[in-house]
């Protein structure tokens, strides 16, 4: 049996669900429901590992992220949930602006003093990027120093943009993943890593750093904003039926969650998945209930915590 597709019956009010039958031994009339025995016979078989491996419960996914996000690395999460059966949007939630852009090119200036590059974004790359966009030459020495990125995205953006030739870290999935690789990877009291990060950044990384002797030389870069946009584009999404929302920072939890609660949305139909522990922590600082968490910023992990967190869902109710 090929997953069965829910839709609307806007005629009749009622939610229906289409199926096709892929197997040669079933012969069923034009119309599979009008033949009641068969289709009694067919329910019958069906059993609760086979309803729990049908079609998405949540078909709608809402991947709240930067507006400027439209990337091969978003093209591959919107592939990835539809080719599993999901239909898929994205909510710009955030734009983005860049300062102290000054201080970040006087420190590229000198990488004889740093050991190299923390990485927990693509905007921080990009920081780095419009440092250096008068007199790109100033990249040279940096391509060859080691620059620790959160997760393979990240990585990608710095290989492809900065030029980065010594990159590490793809295999993490959070900051504090990364900063326990650092603690690992850089000898104590070394020259110190350059860290351009969020104004809004955690201090996880700072904080373990610092407690195992490793420098850090650490300049705010960018700052978020919600996008000019984010209530009307939210407004399309908030009907009565549940949908999944993916988070992928505290601050898309922050912006978001703000309009629902100014709106009066009903927070409910919202079936809340973070993108690693911190925002996994961010969703239940702002009152949302935890849906699933992805362990790693992919769209493979983002997959698998929504099946097994609807499949979950299914065998309590089936209980």
């Amino acid at each position: 049996i090929v997953r069965p597709k829910e839709y609307f019956d806007k005629n009749n009010n009622e939610i229906k669900f289409k199926f096709t039958f892929s197997s040669p031994n079933i012969s069923l009339t034009p119309n599979p429901f009008a033949n009641s025995a068969l289709w009694l016979r067919f329910l019958a078989r069906m059993t609760k590992e086979n309803v729990a491996n049908m079609a998405p419960r949540y078909e709608k996914v809402i991947l709240c992220r930067g507006m400027s996000e439209k990337s091969d690395s978003q093209e591959a999460y919107v592939k990835t949930l539809k080719t599993a059966g999901y239909s898929c949007d994205c909510l710009p939630t955030l734009c983005f602006e860049f300062v102290n852009i000054t201080e970040l090119r006087s420190c590229l200036l000198s990488p004889s003093l740093y050991y190299g590059l923390i990485l927990t974004s693509r905007r921080a790359a990009e920081a780095i990027g419009l440092a250096a966009k008068e007199n790109d030459s100033i990249l040279h020495p940096w391509r060859t120093l080691p620059v620790y990125c959160v997760g393979p995205a990240t990585e990608s953006f710095a290989k492809s943009h900065l030029g980065s030739e010594n990159c590490f870290g793809k295999e993490t999935g959070n900051a504090k993943e990364l900063a326990e690789l650092l603690v690992v990877s850089v000898a104590k009291k070394s020259k110190p890593l350059l860290y351009p990060c969020s104004e809004i950044g955690r201090e996880t990384i700072e904080k373990i750093l610092n407690e195992n002797d490793v420098k850090v030389h650490k300049i705010v870069a960018y700052r978020t904003l919600p996008t000019k946009t984010l209530e009307c584009d939210l407004s399309k999404f908030m009907d009565d039926r549940s949908k999944i929302f993916v988070f992928f920072s505290p601050s898309t939890i922050e912006h978001v969650v703000a309009l629902l609660k100014e709106k009066s949305y009903d927070m409910n139909n919202i079936k809340a998945v973070a993108i690693g522990p911190v925002t996994g922590q961010a969703l239940l600082n702002a009152g949302l209930n935890i849906f699933a968490i992805a362990n790693k910023p992919d769209p493979m992990s983002l997959l698998d915590a929504i099946s097994n967190a609807e499949k979950s869902e299914f065998d309590e109710k089936s209980d």
